[in-house]
This record gives C-alpha cells, structure tokens and sequence, in this order.
C-alpha cells in the first residue's frame, strides 16, 4: 500500500432510484482478460467501499441497494499461491471448497531423449518446451494437486480461456460414459471436472443461477459502514435502489501483477 508506483483507486458514487450492478468480479487473473492480459503493472486486490447512504437509517427491505455476495459455503483459501491466481473451486460432497489456482508459466517434462538446459531456477528446461498452462490446488500439506494437463493458451485458435476450460470441464465429467482416451481430456479425471467451477461463471450467471457452492450475504449500505473483500475471490451485485439515495467512498489497493516469465 506504500509503495508509490501501485495505481490504486478511489472514486465517489451516488446512485439514485432504480440504479444497480449487475452480477461481476473486480478482478481476475491475467490469462482470463484476453488480450487485456499482461498489460499492466499492477492489479486490484482488495475492494473497499465507505456507505454515505441517505436516509441515515438505511433498510434493504425499504430501501433496496443492497451488496449481494457470494461467498463460498466453507472456505479459507487465499486467492493466490507461489503468485498465481485463484480462477475456480473444487467442490467436495461434504459442502467445503478448495481454490482452484492458474499458474502460466508451468514448464512440462521435456520430451524423451530431449536435450536439457538449465537456467538460474532450480528447474531443468527442455529448449523446445514453452512455459503451460496448468490449474492445481493445494493439499493438506501445502503441495500442488494437479487437476488439468498442461496446455498452450496460443493453440486454442482465439477461444477465451475461461470457454476452454468451462467447455472442458463440461466434456470431460462425462468421460467415464464412453470411455474417452485420456489424451483427449484436459482434467485428469472425471471427477475433477464435474466437481469444479470457474469464479466467474458467466454461462451460469446468465442463466440466473448463483455461484456453484456458494451462500448469498446481502450487505446493507448504512451510512459510517466499511466494507473491504478481495477483489479476484468474491462475485458481488448491487441490487436496485428502491428508495433515497446510496452513495459511497469507493476504490481498490493494488498489488504488483504477476511478472511475465521468458525461458
């Protein structure tokens, strides 16, 4: 927060009768954005927001606005690792969920009788394999569990990665059915793919249909009231104003973007 070259944010907003928000996130990771990816030095990280709402006594029943989040039901994972970001959950039968982190940068065994390199990192490179991407959580013990292969956001021919791996993930739960060759999968098992889901699930979100393994918590905008959440980790809406007037400090801290990485 000290440091003088992070772009943070801070604005004022007042909105009247009838506005609202709909349904968003405030950040994502780099790989999500397209071509908007990658550009910038830093990133928001926390969301903040100071209500200066009129009437004083604010009631979401009588007056509406209220900020509509989704948290997940049973959760306590950080929305980064090694400096990767969160992009989905892995849902488990007993209502918990586990993040489930994008590293960019992930470097597959080289190929068989591939001649090996070695760069100032620990890890050996093979000179004809490019960095992947690969989507894991973090176990009990603190190591990754992979839950995807390896892939080249290059070979998906223009497709946005948050399609890829949605299409994927719906593909690949019903592998088992007709017995699939696991070269042909992304996940590593089916059970990975029909237990995950992306944050920002936009397909379900268009058919009105809350966040996967999710709870709804509705915050009053009361005057003096101060709100901060992460800004890659919670969906958030703001419903419509029935009634006077919802005003607010608003803005985002930033953090340093995950530097790009050459091999």
């Amino acid at each position: 927060m000290k440091d003088p070259t992070l772009n943070h944010e801070c604005y004022y907003s007042l909105s009247k009768v009838g506005s609202f928000l709909p349904r968003h996130m405030d950040e994502r990771h780099e790989e999500m954005k397209g071509a908007q990816g990658w550009l910038l030095p830093s990133r928001r990280s926390l969301s903040w927001l100071i209500y200066l709402s009129e009437p004083s006594n604010w009631d979401i029943e009588r007056n509406g606005g209220a900020l509509r989040t989704f948290p997940p039901k049973r959760s306590t994972c950080s929305s980064t690792h090694e400096e990767n970001l969160q992009i989905g959950w892995i849902h488990s039968e007993d209502g918990s969920s586990r993040g489930v982190y994008l590293d960019s940068f992930f470097l597959p065994p080289p190929p068989a009788g591939a001649s090996i390199v070695t760069s100032d990192s620990s890890q050996p490179l093979a000179a004809s394999v490019d960095p992947h991407c690969i989507l894991y959580c973090v176990d009990q013990k603190g190591n990754r569990e992979y839950l995807t292969r390896p892939w080249l956001t290059e070979a998906l021919q223009g497709m946005a990665v948050p399609d890829f791996i949605l299409a994927c993930a719906q593909h690949d739960s019903d592998a088992s059915q007709y017995d699939a060759p696991s070269s042909l999968l992304l996940f590593q098992t089916p059970q990975y793919a029909s237990r995950f889901s992306l944050i920002e699930d936009r397909q379900a979100w268009n058919n009105n249909e809350n966040p996967k393994g999710s709870v709804v918590e509705d915050i009053s905008p009361v005057r003096g009231r101060l709100v901060v959440f992460d800004s890659v980790q919670l969906p958030h809406e703001v419903a419509p104003i029935k009634s006077g007037t919802r005003r607010a400090l608003a803005g985002w801290f930033h953090e340093k973007t995950q530097e790009l990485q050459f091999y």
